[in-house]
Protein backbone atom coordinates (compact mmCIF):
# COMPACT_ATOMS: atom_id res chain seq x y z
CA UNK A 1 0.00 0.00 0.00
CA UNK A 2 0.96 3.29 -0.81
CA UNK A 3 1.84 5.99 2.35
CA UNK A 4 2.95 9.43 2.42
CA UNK A 5 4.39 11.78 5.13
CA UNK A 6 5.19 15.36 5.89
CA UNK A 7 8.37 16.19 6.55
CA UNK A 8 8.21 20.06 6.88
CA UNK A 9 5.41 22.84 6.02
CA UNK A 10 2.19 22.12 7.28
CA UNK A 11 2.45 25.46 9.56
CA UNK A 12 4.86 26.92 8.27
CA UNK A 13 5.31 29.31 4.55
CA UNK A 14 8.19 27.40 3.13
CA UNK A 15 10.37 23.75 3.84
CA UNK A 16 7.22 21.90 2.75
CA UNK A 17 8.28 18.35 2.01
CA UNK A 18 6.10 15.39 1.34
CA UNK A 19 7.67 11.73 1.00
CA UNK A 20 5.89 9.20 -0.70
CA UNK A 21 6.65 5.57 -0.36
CA UNK A 22 5.73 2.39 -1.78
CA UNK A 23 7.08 -1.53 -2.15
CA UNK A 24 9.69 -0.28 -4.97
CA UNK A 25 10.31 3.18 -4.78
CA UNK A 26 10.15 6.77 -2.34
CA UNK A 27 9.47 9.82 -4.16
CA UNK A 28 9.90 13.29 -1.95
CA UNK A 29 8.32 16.61 -3.29
CA UNK A 30 10.31 19.86 -3.04
CA UNK A 31 13.35 20.26 -0.64
CA UNK A 32 13.23 23.76 0.34
CA UNK A 33 14.83 25.11 3.35
CA UNK A 34 12.90 26.48 6.63
CA UNK A 35 14.98 29.15 8.14
CA UNK A 36 16.22 32.69 7.44
CA UNK A 37 19.67 31.96 8.52
CA UNK A 38 22.70 30.50 10.03
CA UNK A 39 22.18 27.47 12.57
CA UNK A 40 22.92 27.43 15.63
CA UNK A 41 27.15 26.18 16.07
CA UNK A 42 27.31 22.78 17.20
CA UNK A 43 30.27 21.10 18.45
CA UNK A 44 33.88 19.73 17.35
CA UNK A 45 33.82 19.40 13.22
CA UNK A 46 30.36 19.13 12.18
CA UNK A 47 29.29 20.12 9.06
CA UNK A 48 26.53 22.02 7.99
CA UNK A 49 24.62 19.71 6.55
CA UNK A 50 24.21 17.83 9.78
CA UNK A 51 24.01 21.07 12.03
CA UNK A 52 20.68 22.14 9.66
CA UNK A 53 19.39 18.21 10.61
CA UNK A 54 19.94 19.32 14.35
CA UNK A 55 18.82 22.40 13.70
CA UNK A 56 15.30 21.38 12.18
CA UNK A 57 15.82 23.83 9.04
CA UNK A 58 16.55 20.68 7.21
CA UNK A 59 14.16 17.22 7.50
CA UNK A 60 15.63 14.18 9.01
CA UNK A 61 14.68 11.54 6.91
CA UNK A 62 16.21 8.41 7.14
CA UNK A 63 18.28 7.15 4.73
CA UNK A 64 18.74 10.27 2.62
CA UNK A 65 22.20 11.57 3.17
CA UNK A 66 25.80 10.55 3.06
CA UNK A 67 25.83 10.53 6.65
CA UNK A 68 29.73 9.43 6.80
CA UNK A 69 31.33 11.65 9.16
CA UNK A 70 28.11 12.69 11.49
CA UNK A 71 29.03 12.99 15.02
CA UNK A 72 25.29 12.19 15.84
CA UNK A 73 22.69 9.92 14.86
CA UNK A 74 20.73 12.70 12.78
CA UNK A 75 19.30 11.26 9.83
CA UNK A 76 20.19 8.13 10.40
CA UNK A 77 19.34 5.21 7.94
CA UNK A 78 16.18 2.79 8.70
CA UNK A 79 16.75 -0.59 9.68
CA UNK A 80 15.36 -1.76 6.40
CA UNK A 81 17.31 -1.28 3.04
CA UNK A 82 15.88 1.72 1.24
CA UNK A 83 13.93 2.02 -2.12
CA UNK A 84 15.34 3.77 -5.16
CA UNK A 85 14.14 7.74 -4.40
CA UNK A 86 14.21 10.84 -6.30
CA UNK A 87 13.42 14.37 -5.68
CA UNK A 88 11.36 16.65 -7.34
CA UNK A 89 10.94 20.17 -7.17
CA UNK A 90 8.10 22.10 -8.08
CA UNK A 91 9.79 25.54 -8.75
CA UNK A 92 12.89 27.22 -7.49
CA UNK A 93 11.91 29.61 -4.54
CA UNK A 94 14.78 28.84 -1.91
CA UNK A 95 11.93 27.60 0.94
CA UNK A 96 11.17 25.01 -2.43
CA UNK A 97 14.71 23.73 -3.27
CA UNK A 98 17.37 25.70 -1.09
CA UNK A 99 18.51 22.10 0.55
CA UNK A 100 19.50 20.57 -3.04
CA UNK A 101 23.32 21.58 -1.79
CA UNK A 102 23.29 19.43 0.99
CA UNK A 103 21.63 15.99 -0.70
CA UNK A 104 24.14 13.25 -1.93
CA UNK A 105 25.89 13.57 -4.77
CA UNK A 106 23.97 11.81 -7.87
CA UNK A 107 20.94 12.26 -5.49
CA UNK A 108 18.27 12.06 -9.09
CA UNK A 109 16.24 15.27 -8.46
CA UNK A 110 13.89 16.07 -11.47
CA UNK A 111 12.26 19.75 -12.32
CA UNK A 112 10.62 21.35 -15.27
CA UNK A 113 13.18 22.57 -17.95
CA UNK A 114 12.63 26.09 -17.41
CA UNK A 115 13.25 25.88 -13.71
CA UNK A 116 16.01 23.76 -15.02
CA UNK A 117 17.17 26.73 -16.97
CA UNK A 118 16.92 29.25 -14.37
CA UNK A 119 18.95 27.42 -12.27
CA UNK A 120 21.95 26.99 -14.42
CA UNK A 121 21.96 30.74 -14.74
CA UNK A 122 21.67 31.29 -11.20
CA UNK A 123 24.69 29.36 -10.48
CA UNK A 124 26.94 30.89 -13.13
CA UNK A 125 26.17 34.22 -12.22
CA UNK A 126 26.76 33.17 -8.46
CA UNK A 127 23.46 33.93 -7.22
CA UNK A 128 22.41 30.53 -6.03
CA UNK A 129 24.91 27.67 -4.28
CA UNK A 130 25.82 24.65 -6.62
CA UNK A 131 24.35 21.03 -5.81
CA UNK A 132 26.43 17.86 -6.67
CA UNK A 133 22.73 16.09 -7.17
CA UNK A 134 22.13 14.89 -10.99
CA UNK A 135 19.16 17.38 -11.82
CA UNK A 136 16.76 16.33 -14.63
CA UNK A 137 15.15 18.47 -16.83
CA UNK A 138 11.48 17.60 -17.67
CA UNK A 139 8.67 18.44 -20.28
CA UNK A 140 5.39 19.61 -19.31
CA UNK A 141 2.94 17.47 -19.15
CA UNK A 142 5.79 14.74 -19.04
CA UNK A 143 5.73 11.68 -16.92
CA UNK A 144 8.33 10.51 -14.65
CA UNK A 145 8.62 6.89 -13.69
CA UNK A 146 10.58 5.92 -10.26
CA UNK A 147 10.20 1.96 -9.35
CA UNK A 148 6.03 2.19 -9.37
CA UNK A 149 5.30 5.83 -9.18
CA UNK A 150 4.44 7.95 -11.35
CA UNK A 151 5.03 11.52 -11.30
CA UNK A 152 3.55 13.89 -14.45
CA UNK A 153 4.36 18.21 -14.25
CA UNK A 154 1.61 19.87 -15.34
CA UNK A 155 2.78 23.75 -15.93
CA UNK A 156 1.54 26.35 -13.58
CA UNK A 157 1.79 29.86 -13.10
CA UNK A 158 4.12 31.31 -9.81
CA UNK A 159 6.08 34.51 -10.05
CA UNK A 160 9.52 32.37 -10.98
CA UNK A 161 9.39 30.51 -14.62
CA UNK A 162 9.05 26.66 -14.71
CA UNK A 163 6.62 26.44 -11.72
CA UNK A 164 4.77 23.16 -11.86
CA UNK A 165 1.82 21.37 -10.01
CA UNK A 166 2.74 17.36 -9.65
CA UNK A 167 0.43 14.61 -10.17
CA UNK A 168 1.67 11.79 -8.65
CA UNK A 169 0.32 8.25 -9.17
CA UNK A 170 0.80 4.93 -7.70
CA UNK A 171 -1.03 1.76 -8.16
CA UNK A 172 -3.79 2.58 -5.13
CA UNK A 173 -3.27 6.20 -4.53
CA UNK A 174 -3.75 9.38 -6.94
CA UNK A 175 -1.86 12.26 -4.93
CA UNK A 176 -1.37 16.25 -6.24
CA UNK A 177 1.18 18.34 -4.82
CA UNK A 178 -0.10 22.03 -6.01
CA UNK A 179 3.18 23.75 -5.84
CA UNK A 180 2.72 27.48 -5.58
CA UNK A 181 0.12 29.12 -7.95
CA UNK A 182 -1.41 32.39 -8.15
CA UNK A 183 -4.31 33.88 -10.90
CA UNK A 184 -3.50 37.11 -10.96
CA UNK A 185 -0.39 36.83 -12.79
CA UNK A 186 0.62 36.59 -16.67
CA UNK A 187 -0.45 33.63 -17.29
CA UNK A 188 -3.87 32.00 -15.16
CA UNK A 189 -5.01 30.03 -18.14
CA UNK A 190 -1.75 27.16 -17.21
CA UNK A 191 -3.85 27.13 -13.96
CA UNK A 192 -7.31 26.85 -14.65
CA UNK A 193 -5.70 24.17 -17.11
CA UNK A 194 -4.28 21.72 -14.90
CA UNK A 195 -7.21 22.45 -12.27
CA UNK A 196 -9.96 21.20 -14.97
CA UNK A 197 -7.82 17.82 -15.61
CA UNK A 198 -7.18 17.50 -12.07
CA UNK A 199 -10.87 17.97 -12.02
CA UNK A 200 -11.02 15.10 -14.75
CA UNK A 201 -8.38 12.89 -13.14
CA UNK A 202 -10.01 12.83 -10.07
CA UNK A 203 -6.77 12.53 -7.16
CA UNK A 204 -7.51 10.80 -3.90
CA UNK A 205 -5.56 13.29 -2.05
CA UNK A 206 -4.60 17.39 -2.96
CA UNK A 207 -2.16 19.14 -1.17
CA UNK A 208 -3.15 22.95 -1.94
CA UNK A 209 -0.82 25.74 -0.35
CA UNK A 210 -2.44 28.38 1.56
CA UNK A 211 -0.43 30.97 1.98
CA UNK A 212 -2.91 33.88 1.54
CA UNK A 213 -4.90 32.29 4.70
CA UNK A 214 -1.71 33.41 6.83
CA UNK A 215 -3.41 36.10 7.34
CA UNK A 216 -7.10 37.03 7.91
CA UNK A 217 -9.44 38.38 4.39
CA UNK A 218 -9.04 42.42 5.36
CA UNK A 219 -5.38 42.24 5.74
CA UNK A 220 -5.10 39.55 2.71
CA UNK A 221 -6.60 42.24 0.70
CA UNK A 222 -4.01 45.04 1.93
CA UNK A 223 -0.88 42.71 1.58
CA UNK A 224 -0.20 43.34 -2.40
CA UNK A 225 0.37 46.97 -3.39
CA UNK A 226 -1.09 45.84 -6.57
CA UNK A 227 -3.94 43.01 -7.42
CA UNK A 228 -2.52 42.04 -10.77
CA UNK A 229 1.05 42.04 -12.78
CA UNK A 230 -0.58 43.89 -15.39
CA UNK A 231 -1.48 46.58 -12.62
CA UNK A 232 1.31 46.73 -11.21
CA UNK A 233 2.71 47.54 -14.47
CA UNK A 234 0.64 49.86 -15.13
CA UNK A 235 1.60 51.88 -11.97
CA UNK A 236 5.23 52.33 -13.03
CA UNK A 237 4.40 53.80 -16.07
CA UNK A 238 1.73 56.13 -14.46
CA UNK A 239 4.80 56.93 -11.53
CA UNK A 240 7.05 57.23 -14.92
CA UNK A 241 4.82 59.99 -16.32
CA UNK A 242 4.03 62.01 -12.93
CA UNK A 243 7.78 61.99 -11.62
CA UNK A 244 9.70 63.05 -14.82
CA UNK A 245 12.82 64.22 -13.07
CA UNK A 246 13.81 61.91 -10.48
CA UNK A 247 15.64 59.00 -10.39
CA UNK A 248 13.30 55.61 -9.32
CA UNK A 249 15.22 53.06 -8.16
CA UNK A 250 13.41 49.49 -8.30
CA UNK A 251 13.83 46.36 -6.05
CA UNK A 252 13.64 43.04 -7.33
CA UNK A 253 13.73 39.33 -6.97
CA UNK A 254 16.12 37.93 -9.38
CA UNK A 255 14.15 35.06 -9.99
CA UNK A 256 11.00 37.33 -10.89
CA UNK A 257 12.34 37.13 -14.71
CA UNK A 258 9.14 37.81 -16.46
CA UNK A 259 8.76 41.27 -13.91
CA UNK A 260 11.94 42.32 -14.91
CA UNK A 261 11.37 41.98 -18.58
CA UNK A 262 7.98 43.29 -18.12
CA UNK A 263 9.06 46.80 -16.05
CA UNK A 264 12.22 47.24 -18.46
CA UNK A 265 9.40 47.58 -21.58
CA UNK A 266 7.23 49.75 -19.18
CA UNK A 267 10.17 51.91 -18.66
CA UNK A 268 11.19 52.11 -22.41
CA UNK A 269 7.72 53.32 -23.17
CA UNK A 270 8.05 56.34 -21.18
CA UNK A 271 11.30 57.21 -22.17
CA UNK A 272 13.29 55.96 -19.79
CA UNK A 273 16.31 53.29 -19.94
CA UNK A 274 16.15 50.16 -16.92
CA UNK A 275 19.75 50.17 -15.82
CA UNK A 276 20.43 46.71 -13.94
CA UNK A 277 23.05 45.08 -11.91
CA UNK A 278 25.54 42.64 -13.95
CA UNK A 279 23.84 39.65 -12.11
CA UNK A 280 20.28 40.37 -13.05
CA UNK A 281 21.24 40.97 -16.36
CA UNK A 282 23.33 38.05 -16.72
CA UNK A 283 19.53 36.36 -15.69
CA UNK A 284 17.49 38.47 -17.71
CA UNK A 285 19.61 37.70 -20.90
CA UNK A 286 19.42 34.35 -20.72
CA UNK A 287 16.24 33.80 -21.43
CA UNK A 288 15.26 36.82 -23.37
CA UNK A 289 18.42 37.26 -25.57
CA UNK A 290 16.87 39.62 -28.01
CA UNK A 291 16.96 41.97 -24.72
CA UNK A 292 18.73 45.34 -25.29
CA UNK A 293 19.72 45.89 -22.22
CA UNK A 294 21.81 48.67 -20.13
CA UNK A 295 23.94 47.17 -17.06
CA UNK A 296 25.10 49.64 -14.13
CA UNK A 297 29.01 49.55 -14.26
CA UNK A 298 29.98 49.69 -11.05
CA UNK A 299 28.59 45.97 -10.39
CA UNK A 300 30.42 44.65 -13.57
CA UNK A 301 33.24 42.41 -11.66
CA UNK A 302 36.00 41.47 -14.28
CA UNK A 303 34.19 39.89 -16.71
CA UNK A 304 33.55 40.72 -20.24
CA UNK A 305 30.56 41.86 -20.84
CA UNK A 306 28.31 42.92 -24.43
CA UNK A 307 25.95 44.97 -22.60
CA UNK A 308 26.00 48.64 -22.96
CA UNK A 309 27.49 50.34 -19.31
CA UNK A 310 26.26 53.21 -17.66
CA UNK A 311 28.02 54.28 -14.56
CA UNK A 312 26.62 56.02 -11.19
CA UNK A 313 27.55 59.48 -12.20
CA UNK A 314 26.01 59.04 -15.76
CA UNK A 315 22.60 58.33 -13.99
CA UNK A 316 23.38 61.18 -11.29
CA UNK A 317 23.69 63.54 -13.65
CA UNK A 318 20.76 62.57 -16.23
CA UNK A 319 17.92 61.16 -13.23
CA UNK A 320 15.17 61.30 -15.57
CA UNK A 321 16.49 59.09 -18.00
CA UNK A 322 16.90 56.19 -16.13
CA UNK A 323 15.06 53.44 -13.84
CA UNK A 324 17.98 52.06 -11.68
CA UNK A 325 17.03 48.34 -10.74
CA UNK A 326 18.35 47.75 -7.14
CA UNK A 327 19.03 44.57 -4.56
CA UNK A 328 19.28 45.08 -0.75
CA UNK A 329 23.46 44.50 -0.89
CA UNK A 330 23.83 47.50 -3.06
CA UNK A 331 21.52 49.92 -1.20
CA UNK A 332 24.58 51.87 -0.66
CA UNK A 333 23.92 53.32 -4.13
CA UNK A 334 21.85 55.72 -2.75
CA UNK A 335 24.07 57.80 -1.27
CA UNK A 336 25.05 59.11 -5.24
CA UNK A 337 21.50 60.56 -5.45
CA UNK A 338 20.23 63.57 -3.45
CA UNK A 339 16.42 62.12 -3.10
CA UNK A 340 14.81 60.06 -5.62
CA UNK A 341 11.57 57.24 -5.29
CA UNK A 342 12.88 53.59 -3.97
CA UNK A 343 10.08 50.92 -4.85
CA UNK A 344 10.17 48.02 -3.75
CA UNK A 345 8.92 45.18 -5.98
CA UNK A 346 8.73 42.23 -4.09
CA UNK A 347 12.14 42.21 -4.02
CA UNK A 348 14.61 41.36 -0.81
CA UNK A 349 13.92 41.89 2.09
CA UNK A 350 11.28 40.35 1.31
CA UNK A 351 8.88 41.69 4.31
CA UNK A 352 8.60 43.65 7.49
CA UNK A 353 9.63 40.36 9.54
CA UNK A 354 13.20 40.55 8.64
CA UNK A 355 15.20 42.83 10.21
CA UNK A 356 16.74 44.11 7.10
CA UNK A 357 13.54 45.53 6.01
CA UNK A 358 13.81 47.78 9.15
CA UNK A 359 16.94 48.77 8.28
CA UNK A 360 16.31 49.53 4.64
CA UNK A 361 13.76 52.42 5.09
CA UNK A 362 16.20 53.53 7.99
CA UNK A 363 18.76 54.19 4.88
CA UNK A 364 15.79 56.02 2.76
CA UNK A 365 15.17 58.37 4.90
CA UNK A 366 18.52 59.29 5.49
CA UNK A 367 19.36 59.43 1.70
CA UNK A 368 15.73 61.70 1.42
CA UNK A 369 14.37 58.58 -1.05
CA UNK A 370 10.46 58.17 -1.04
CA UNK A 371 9.55 54.65 -0.46
CA UNK A 372 6.46 52.82 -3.44
CA UNK A 373 5.02 49.44 -2.64
CA UNK A 374 5.49 48.30 -5.85
CA UNK A 375 4.86 44.54 -5.34
CA UNK A 376 1.87 41.85 -6.12
CA UNK A 377 1.40 38.42 -4.59
CA UNK A 378 2.48 35.30 -6.15
CA UNK A 379 0.47 33.45 -4.66
CA UNK A 380 -3.70 32.77 -5.18
CA UNK A 381 -6.43 34.63 -3.11
CA UNK A 382 -8.48 33.00 -0.60
CA UNK A 383 -11.46 32.64 -2.48
CA UNK A 384 -9.25 31.40 -5.42
CA UNK A 385 -7.90 28.35 -3.39
CA UNK A 386 -11.36 27.29 -1.81
CA UNK A 387 -12.69 27.80 -5.59
CA UNK A 388 -9.65 25.71 -6.74
CA UNK A 389 -10.39 22.71 -4.01
CA UNK A 390 -14.09 23.04 -5.17
CA UNK A 391 -13.59 22.39 -8.33
CA UNK A 392 -10.99 19.82 -7.92
CA UNK A 393 -13.04 17.64 -5.20
CA UNK A 394 -10.24 15.74 -4.30
CA UNK A 395 -10.80 13.05 -2.33
CA UNK A 396 -9.38 14.98 0.50
CA UNK A 397 -7.79 18.07 0.52
CA UNK A 398 -5.11 19.13 2.73
CA UNK A 399 -3.74 22.52 3.30
CA UNK A 400 -0.45 24.17 4.07
CA UNK A 401 2.16 25.97 2.97
CA UNK A 402 0.08 28.36 5.59
CA UNK A 403 0.90 29.81 8.96
CA UNK A 404 -2.62 28.98 9.84
CA UNK A 405 -3.76 25.82 8.74
CA UNK A 406 -6.26 25.70 10.91
CA UNK A 407 -8.52 28.22 9.53
CA UNK A 408 -7.40 27.16 5.78
CA UNK A 409 -8.95 23.65 6.69
CA UNK A 410 -12.08 25.11 8.85
CA UNK A 411 -12.72 27.01 5.11
CA UNK A 412 -12.19 23.95 3.56
CA UNK A 413 -15.06 22.18 5.46
CA UNK A 414 -17.28 24.97 5.01
CA UNK A 415 -17.55 24.58 1.19
CA UNK A 416 -17.83 21.10 1.77
CA UNK A 417 -14.38 20.43 0.70
CA UNK A 418 -13.21 16.97 2.88
CA UNK A 419 -10.25 18.16 4.63
CA UNK A 420 -8.01 16.86 7.61
CA UNK A 421 -5.30 18.48 9.27
CA UNK A 422 -2.26 15.94 8.79
CA UNK A 423 0.18 15.99 11.66
CA UNK A 424 4.39 15.78 10.73
CA UNK A 425 6.25 12.34 10.57
CA UNK A 426 3.21 10.45 10.68
CA UNK A 427 2.37 8.20 7.91
CA UNK A 428 -1.27 8.15 6.02
CA UNK A 429 -2.62 6.14 3.48
CA UNK A 430 -5.63 5.16 0.86
CA UNK A 431 -7.83 4.74 3.88
CA UNK A 432 -7.15 8.64 4.61
CA UNK A 433 -7.80 9.95 1.17
CA UNK A 434 -10.88 8.13 1.48
CA UNK A 435 -12.63 8.88 4.41
CA UNK A 436 -10.75 12.18 5.82
CA UNK A 437 -9.69 10.44 8.72
CA UNK A 438 -7.96 12.71 11.83
CA UNK A 439 -6.07 9.74 12.74
CA UNK A 440 -3.56 8.07 11.14
CA UNK A 441 -3.11 5.21 9.19
CA UNK A 442 0.25 3.81 10.13
CA UNK A 443 2.83 5.59 12.32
Amino acid sequence: MTRYRFWGGLDTIGGNIVEILTGQARVICDFGLSFSGDPEKQPGEMSKTEQLIIDGSLPAIPGLYNTEGFLSDAASPDQEEMQQTAIFISHLHLDHMGGLPHLPEGTDVYLSREAFRLYNILVKSGEEQPAKVSLHPVGDNETVTVGDIRVTFKPSDHDTPGSSALFIETDDLKLIHSGDLRLTGNHPGMVIDWVKEAEEWEPDVLLLEGTSFSSDRDQERKSAAFPTEEALIESLETLLKKETEAIVFVNLYIRNIERMKDLAEAAARRGRTLVFEEAYARVLKAFYPELRLAVLKETVIGREISEKTISLQELSEQQGRYVLQNSYPNTRFLAAFDGGIYCHSNGEPLGSYDPRYADMLALLDKHAFSFRELGTSGHAGQMDLLAIAEVIGAGVTIPWHTFRPKVFHQELQLAGVPSFLPEAHVWYGQETAEEGAELPVHQ
